[in-house]
């Protein structure tokens, strides 16, 4: 019981950052990555004329990379998908994009 509220609260949260950018952008199909297991790596919306005018969601390479790994991936594996399947992947004028924080 204590594991299924738990889940939920995540759930929630997570559901609250997909819903709190759309309402941002309300006239924009802003594309999210599945499963929503990714919004946790979530860090913004990307605009401007040099992505052309097309606002994209946001996320921290390092963020996804853990996340794959959570999935059952080495980082090696992780990264390997990360760069053929994900950032990679151009599924229209609001691909996501995909942002690599100094350290």
């Amino acid at each position: 019981m204590k594991k299924q509220k738990n889940l939920m609260k995540k759930t929630k949260k997570i559901n609250i950052i997909r819903d709190s950018i759309q309402e941002q952008y309300p006239d924009t199909d802003l594309l999210f990555m599945d499963p929503e297991e990714y919004d946790k790596a979530i860090i913004g919306v990307c605009d401007g004329i040099s992505i052309m005018h097309h606002p994209k969601v946001a996320y921290d390479y390092d963020k996804v990379i853990k996340i794959n790994m959570k999935m059952g991936m080495t980082r090696e594996d992780a990264m390997e998908y990360f760069d053929y399947n994900q950032a990679g992947a151009y599924v229209g004028e609001n691909t996501p994009v995909f942002i690599y924080r100094n350290k």
